[in-house]
């Protein structure tokens, strides 16, 4: 009979003669929780059913992972129904029965908790492993894992306070894919599988998708860049004129196998120049001091020597940017030591106040002006930019490579975070060839601006400038994400025999990065200190 988690929980906490290391590795869970996210369209729920096929292939010391899908849609459902609400019979046809998913999940994180949605993926977790241990749950018992390789994978990622969560609970064990696809085959993709989505149907939908004006709504724009890994599902599974030919485009199973030869680190796995590239531009981000965002580029030459990083923040005479200078006592006139505020929000603030003034005499006496402002703010007068203090960081690694005298041309440019149209124009002029970026930037005109000398449709033929082409291409990156690069290529083991010097991959000394305790930290102290004296 398999024991209980009441007994596993005893038999953990009793302690034994094993030194610390062994007794830190018996704590190892071996569950992986993976999340997915996506804009509608994109190809999450695929992704998921790929991974799960490519994880059960996999072994873990001998032993199969076992996995598991976690619906988002069947937690929206299921809480539904607890509260009476009509959930549509079928979601698979219309977009406004999407929709109507959609104002549920709204509902649910209405409620208080943004991470509404996430919490009920949590008990499914519970309620799967107590499945496989052949246990009961009980409300107020943990369902301690048994030590077999496990993986739940949770389709799909609305909102970020769902990845702020599962990551509090399941740690470095939690791994968001976040899967890339452009617009035009999205927009594609929902016309062709419903029926009611016309092209302006099919637009509001995928706006709603991104960023919906309510706080407890879908934003998924601003959970896709906590991800920690991306894949690009562009591609077609199939070709289009003989849907019984696979697409030797569509890569997908072999971006996945990577992502867990990463995270199991049983296979040598290195980063590549992007990934190398991307996290040099993350790096930079960190220095930023900037009220707003932090942002950060990196600047690599066609050898992929890294000839220039930067990061938004505000310039200081003499060249480059506050914050660079060795020792203490340096000047130091950044936005929240001296003045203490954003200028540009200041500035949009007095613009939208200044509008309101010159309506003064067309408006009602009770007309609520704070709010007014506030409306103004949120529409055109918020997206304004050029009030900032800050160098971009785009910006700032393009000069650090001037006054350095080193050549743009021909260069490529990593940017965590999408470029404006004002530095878009002078990537253009720099010579940079390839622009990748990872989080989206809505306020950026770029393509509306600069048609003509950026392209960002890679189904397109492409030439780079320095090669006689006309157009710098701008696509989104791929691959292991900054916040995942040093768990995912850390050495953390032994990599050859000590005699023989040939390759052998031994398992970690003190367990992976990835591993989460069956038991808190507070439990594992007893265990360590019971027998200590």
């Amino acid at each position: 009979m398999a024991m209980t988690s009441t007994a596993r929980v005893q038999a953990l906490q009793t302690g034994s003669t094993a030194d610390s290391q062994e007794l830190s590795k018996q704590l190892a869970s071996r569950e992986l929780v993976f999340g997915i996210v996506g804009h509608v369209g994109s190809g999450t729920s695929k992704v998921g059913e790929n991974l799960a096929d490519v994880l059960a292939r996999q072994e873990f010391e001998g032993k199969k992972y076992q996995c598991t899908i976690v619906k988002a849609r069947e937690v929206i459902e299921e809480w539904a129904c607890r509260h009476g609400e009509a959930v549509p019979a079928d979601s698979n046809r219309l977009v406004v029965d999407v929709e109507k998913l959609q104002d549920l999940g709204d509902k649910m994180r209405a409620t208080g908790d943004l991470a509404a949605v996430a919490r009920g993926a949590v008990l499914k977790v519970r309620e799967r492993r107590a499945e496989l241990q052949e246990e009961t749950v009980e409300e107020d018992q943990p369902v301690v894992p048994d030590g077999n390789p496990r993986a739940y994978i949770i389709d799909s990622i609305r909102h970020p306070a769902e990845v702020q969560l599962l990551r509090k609970v399941y740690g470095d064990a939690f791994v968001l894919i976040g899967v890339v696809c452009e617009k035009n085959a999205r927009r594609s993709r929902i016309s062709k599988k419903y029926r009611d989505a016309g092209a302006e149907a099919a637009e509001a939908f995928m706006d709603r998708d991104a960023k919906a004006r309510e706080n407890y709504g879908q934003h998924v724009s601003d959970a896709f860049h906590l991800a920690d890994f991306f894949i690009d599902n562009t591609a077609a599974r199939f070709i289009e004129d003989d849907p019984s030919q696979p697409n030797p485009a569509w890569d997908i199973n072999d971006h996945l196998l990577r992502l867990i030869r990463v995270v199991t680190h049983e296979h040598i796995e290195r980063p590549t120049i992007d990934e190398t590239a991307m996290y040099a531009a993350g790096g930079a981000a960190m220095r930023s001091a900037c009220l707003s965002r932090q942002v950060g580029a990196a600047i690599l030459d066609k050898e992929g020597n890294i000839v220039a990083t930067g990061a938004n923040e505000v310039p200081k005479a003499g060249g480059g940017v506050y914050g660079e200078q060795f020792g203490d006592g340096h000047f130091d006139d950044r936005c929240y030591v001296h003045k203490r505020y954003c200028s540009n929000t200041k500035e949009q603030t007095s613009i939208a106040e200044e509008i309101l003034g010159e309506l003064e005499g067309s408006l009602r006496d009770d007309v609520d002006k704070a709010k007014l402002v506030a409306k103004l703010k949120s529409g055109r007068i918020g997206e304004l930019l050029e009030f900032s203090r800050a160098v971009h960081a785009e910006m700032d690694a393009v000069l650090d490579a001037g006054r350095k005298g080193s050549s743009t041309v021909g260069c490529r440019l990593y940017v965590t975070t999408f470029p404006c149209h004002y530095c878009a124009r002078h990537i253009v002029s720099a010579g940079i060839d390839e622009v990748q970026f990872i989080e989206p930037y809505p306020k950026s005109k770029a393509f509306d601006l600069h048609s003509d000398s950026i392209l960002n449709d890679r189904s397109r033929p492409w030439t780079p400038p320095s090669e006689g082409g006309s157009q710098v291409l701008f696509r989104p990156f791929t691959g292991v994400a900054p916040r995942m690069y040093r768990r995912a290529f850390q050495k953390d083991r032994s990599l050859k025999d000590k005699n023989t010097g040939e390759i052998a991959v031994s398992s970690p000394e003190w367990g992976s990065p990835y591993d989460i305790s069956k038991t808190s930290y507070a439990d594992f102290e007893v265990t360590l200190t019971r027998e200590f004296e």
